[in-house]
Order: structure tokens, then C-alpha cells, then sequence
């Protein structure tokens, strides 16, 4: 990675400083070349007898006089009566010194700025960071973990990244032990996150790579195919969507971790394994923030198919099995575009109805998806049932501030409906503002605490309505939109 994005500044460097150096040399040959002027050669009468000068024409005046200028900068005037013979021509006017102090002095200063300029970039190339050795402490212990660091919060937080892209945030009293250091950071290359990945999921699965994906599965040959398809065409979707907002985003520069599991008891195992903390009964797949990977059981729960046809023949009838993938490739997009920063505290709203946004299925594409922007067979009728006196069940001004919404059994189907009816409309009615709002969201950094009057004054000055006044266009909106049939 170090190498591969050192290449790219130095050709921009040389794009930029060099060429501009080049041109310098070029203006200062051209201006040498231009600096033609009179030269003459006198044959001058004196008392001793004739005597030859030679040099620029400095002057001629009105009386015939001529005023020469010798090479040491020596000047001769000349009455009529003093010139017995002369021969004139253009040529360039040679004073060594003056040309060494003017111009080519001008020029080695120039070379000396290029080279200065390139040896801080050798610094800056050099993609040094902060790594750290912590210590820290545990319910069995103590235990070591090494990595880059992200960030450190205001009460003593550490984010830490290890190779693999995973990260583990320590607060303040688990560290026990640090020791920094500034290094090169070297990300697991494809090969060795393959490799975690296998030894991780446990005996059966295989690695599989695409272009932007690193897929480790135990599924069938033609499931491992199909979904691969389907996560190449979300990638170029996704990309392409940003573009078209003018919002900046770019490839990660290394493979995305997908982990399929042919049977619902492998996924439960594995995802109860990495996250203790979280049910996952009823759930087809997950996007893991601290391991940036992307987990999906099979719903085909069949491992003998091996064309592509058949898988897709089988998903037909099983839509949530596309929606899921595309939904949380799209969040593990977001976050390793720079479109968002793991761990930076994004409104909920945002970062699930832009995945709800893109996750309705197309029963006429090859891979059962082909574009963001459907109406959603599953969130449009909820927006509608829930709507009631033309009020949101939960109301604009609380869902862009407050994300509990999300976490109560009983307000979360309102939360995830109206946040893919709102970034819908955004983006169909308002996409401008909408892409200002997102480049404000790219700001964010991890750690860093937002409150909600800032996420309400980010949201109104981007989007130019306050939520009250957005909501009554919203729903009639949405309303009025209909699913494909």
C-alpha cells in the first residue's frame, strides 16, 4: 500500500513541481535567445592613429553621435567625426556575470526550492503514523494488542487498528501499558486476510476473491458466483452515485471481507462469537463495524448448486436474501470510501436510510438487483400505515438528533421507514442540498461526540428547511410514490 501510493504522489509531484521547473528553464532559454540586440563593430580615429572597438549599441544620437558599451560594461561615446568605419548586427549580448547574478542565478534558486520541496515530500510520502503496543486489561487478564492508532478521545479513549481492518476501542482504565511509536503501517495484503479469514470461519470454507472482494464461504460454487456478481455491480452502483451528487469518494485500494455461511447455526455461531453483546435470532446478515466485514448466511440452504441460473431461480422467491447483501455491502462501502469514518458518531437516519435506499431487489436483473433509488416493497407500505393525521410517528426534529428510535422494539420498524422515505426524497427532490449534507457528515472524525442541536444545525443549514417544514412535504411525497410490480 506504502509503495503502491507513493508512486501516485511522486507522478503527481513530477506533474506539478518538475514541470513547473521545466518551464522555468524553458522561459529562461527562450529569454536568453530572445536578448538580441545591436552589435558593432568601430574602427575609431584617435591621435596615435585608427583603433577597433567592439560592443552594444547603447545609443545613437541625433548628430550622429554613438554611445558603445563594452563587455566589462565599459561605455565609449563616440562623435560622428571620431568613426572612420563600422559594421553593425544582431546578436546576443554576452555580459557573464550579469547573466550568471540575473537570470541562470534566478533559475539554480528555482532548482534549489524543487529540490527542497521534494526532499519534505520524502517525509510526507513516507505514510508514518502512530502505532502502539497497549497492554491492556481483561476479565482473564491482561492482554496484548498492537496496531495503528485511529484516534483518542477527550477522556482518554484509544481507537486502535490492527492489519486486518478490525478495530477495538479501549477506554482510559483498560489500558494498563503503552508504548508508542512512529512507523510504517502495513495492512494485511489479500493473501493474509484470506488466510485470518479461513482460520477464523474454521475448516470447509475457501477463499474466493473478485475484483474490489475477498469472499471466504462454505456455500455452493454457484451461490459464491452469483453473490460475487451482485456485490461488483452494488460496488459500481454505489460509485456511480456519488459521482453524479459530485461527492468525493474513493476505493479502499484493497479487497472487502465477506463472510458467507452455508447454514443459519454457522452464522449464529460465528456472529454470537464477535458480538456477545448482540441477538442476531431472525437476522440474515450483518455489516461489522469493528470488523469491517461483511457476514451473510445462505438462504438457498443449498450446497449443491453450481450454476449461476439455479441459485438465481432460487433467490427469486427469497427477495430479503438480495436486499440484505446490497444493504450491507452499502454500509460497508460507506465506511472505507471516506464517504464515513468507523467509530465518528453519524446520525443513524443517515447511514441506514441511504443502505435502505439501495437494497430494493429487481426481479428482471441478472443478479436480482440492478440500481439504487426503487421504491421499497417493504418500507413504503410501513411509511404509509404508520402515517397517521399527517404525523410522523416519530418526528422529524427527534429522528435527525436522537438515534433511540432505533434501538426501541416499538418505534424501530417508523425509524428505518421514514429514514428511507427521507433520504429518498433528498435525494430525488433535493440532491444538491442533499450532497452538501453528506460532504458535512464526511467531516466527522472518530471519538468525537456530537450533540444534537449540531446534528440539527448541520441537517437545517444544508438542507436549507427546518424538519417541521420538510415533514409536510415529505409525506404526501412518499405517498404518492408506488412499487414496481
Amino acid at each position: 500500500m506504502a509503495v503502491a501510493r507513493s508512486a501516485v504522489v511522486r507522478c503527481a509531484a513530477f506533474s506539478g513541481r518538475w514541470l513547473w521547473l521545466i518551464l522555468c528553464v524553458l522561459a529562461v532559454l527562450s529569454e536568453s535567445r530572445a536578448d538580441e540586440v545591436l552589435l558593432s563593430d568601430v574602427v575609431m580615429r584617435t591621435a596615435d592613429g585608427e583603433q577597433r572597438l567592439a560592443g552594444r549599441v547603447v545609443a545613437e544620437g541625433a548628430a550622429g553621435e554613438l554611445l558603445l558599451e563594452d563587455p566589462a560594461g565599459r561605455m565609449r561615446q563616440l562623435s560622428a567625426a571620431e568613426v572612420v568605419g563600422r559594421e553593425d548586427r544582431r546578436g546576443v549580448w554576452q555580459v557573464r556575470c550579469a547573466a550568471f547574478s540575473g537570470r541562470w542565478l534566478w533559475l539554480i534558486l528555482c532548482v534549489l526550492a524543487v529540490l527542497s520541496e521534494s526532499r519534505a515530500d520524502e517525509v510526507l510520502l513516507s505514510d508514518e503514523v502512530l502505532l502502539s503496543d497497549v497492554v491492556m486489561r481483561t476479565a482473564d487478564g491482561e492482554q496484548r494488542l498492537a496496531g495503528r492508532v485511529v484516534a483518542e478521545g477527550a477522556a482518554g479513549e484509544l481507537l486502535l487498528e490492527d492489519p486486518a481492518g478490525r478495530m477495538r476501542q479501549l477506554s482510559a482504565a483498560e489500558v494498563v501499558g503503552r508504548e508508542d511509536r512512529r512507523g510504517q503501517w502495513q495492512p494485511a495484503d489479500a493473501e493474509q486476510l484470506g488466510r485470518l479469514l479461513k482460520t477464523e470461519a474454521g475448516s470447509g470454507f475457501e477463499v474466493y476473491q473478485t475484483e474490489h472482494y475477498l469472499v471466504c464461504s462454505n456455500c455452493s460454487e454457484g451461490y459464491n458466483e452469483f453473490i460475487g456478481r451482485l456485490l461488483e455491480t452494488v460496488y459500481a452502483q454505489y460509485f456511480d452515485f456519488w459521482k453524479k451528487l459530485n461527492v468525493d469518494v474513493a476505493s479502499a485500494g484493497r479487497p472487502l471481507p465477506v463472510l458467507m455461511f452455508q447454514s443459519e447455526s454457522e452464522f449464529q455461531a460465528y456472529a454470537s462469537r464477535i458480538h456477545p453483546e448482540t441477538g442476531f435470532e431472525g437476522v440474515p446478515g450483518f455489516y461489522s463495524v469493528r470488523d469491517n466485514l461483511v457476514l451473510v448466511v445462505d438462504l438457498t440452504g443449498d450446497r449443491s448448486l453450481r450454476e449461476v441460473s439455479a441459485v438465481r431461480k432460487k433467490l427469486a422467491d427469497r427477495p430479503l436474501q438480495v436486499a440484505t447483501v446490497v444493504h450491507e455491502a452499502v454500509h460497508q462501502l460507506s465506511f472505507n470510501s471516506g464517504l464515513q469514518q468507523r467509530f465518528a458518531d453519524f446520525p443513524v437516519w443517515y447511514s441506514e436510510g441511504l443502505s435502505l435506499y439501495f437494497e430494493p431487489p429487481s426481479e428482471r436483473s441478472a443478479v436480482l438487483w440492478s440500481r439504487p433509488g426503487q421504491v421499497s416493497p417493504r418500507h413504503h407500505p410501513e411509511f404509509v400505515r404508520l402515517v397517521r393525521d399527517e404525523t410522523l410517528p416519530v418526528p422529524l426534529a427527534d429522528l435527525l438528533v436522537n438515534d433511540s428510535a432505533f434501538q426501541s422494539a416499538d418505534a424501530a420498524v417508523a425509524a428505518y421507514a421514514e429514514s428511507w422515505g427521507l433520504v429518498s426524497y433528498l435525494v430525488k427532490k433535493k440532491p444538491l442540498e442533499f450532497a452538501e449534507y453528506a460532504r458535512r457528515l464526511q467531516r466527522l472524525q472518530p471519538l468525537q461526540a456530537v450533540t444534537g442541536s449540531a446534528r440539527q444545525q448541520m441537517f437545517t443549514e444544508a438542507i436549507g428547511e427546518t424538519p417541521a417544514e420538510l415533514s409536510g412535504r415529505l409525506i404526501p411525497w412518499v405517498r404518492r410514490l408506488r412499487v414496481a410490480r
